[in-house]
């Protein structure tokens, strides 16, 4: 009899093994095909979410051109800000495609235009600023030159009042 109850439970176990077994396999199976579509779903969520970024990036470097322009008092980097422009047009049709590499690509080659910019427009009002101080001191040379000719003609007309006087 000991041997018969423990045949019946083994049969037992190996039934609710089969059916644990079969639940566990269907709760895998769904969860694999919830992940795989949760994946995807995550996936253009972030995906969203990294054209969202691009656009305000775009966005926010176009709303410094003005800013470029407007520092550009001497016109010196006219050139440069058409070529910001044309590179910030540039990477909004490429992120209207889902080109998103190539985006970040092009967004950082207008941040280090728009720093080059930064630096002629400084390199500019500097080379102005030397240009005027150089007329300035030009000017001063000027003057002095022309007080030290007005000296030399005092001296030479006191030696001579002093000569003519003795």
């Amino acid at each position: 009899m000991p041997h018969l109850n423990l045949a019946f439970q083994k049969l037992i176990f190996v039934g609710l093994m089969r059916q644990w077994t079969r639940r566990w396999t269907r709760t895998l199976a769904l969860a694999a095909a919830f992940g795989v579509a949760g994946g995807a779903l995550a996936a253009r969520t972030a995906h969203a979410g990294e054209e969202d970024d691009l656009q305000r990036q775009i966005e926010t470097q176009r709303a410094g051109v003005p800013d470029l322009e407007r520092l550009d008092e001497l016109h010196a980097a006219g050139d440069e800000i058409v070529l910001l422009k044309s590179w910030l047009d540039e990477a909004w049709s490429l992120r209207a495609k889902h080109e998103y590499d190539d985006v970040r690509a092009v967004l950082d080659r207008a941040l280090a235009q728009a720093e080059l910019i930064r630096q002629k427009i400084a390199a500019s009002k500097l080379r102005a600023q030397a240009d005027k101080r150089e007329a300035a001191l030009q000017e001063t040379r000027h003057k002095i030159d022309v007080a030290r000719k007005a000296l030399a003609d005092t001296t030479i007309k006191k030696k001579a009042l002093e000569a003519s006087s003795k």
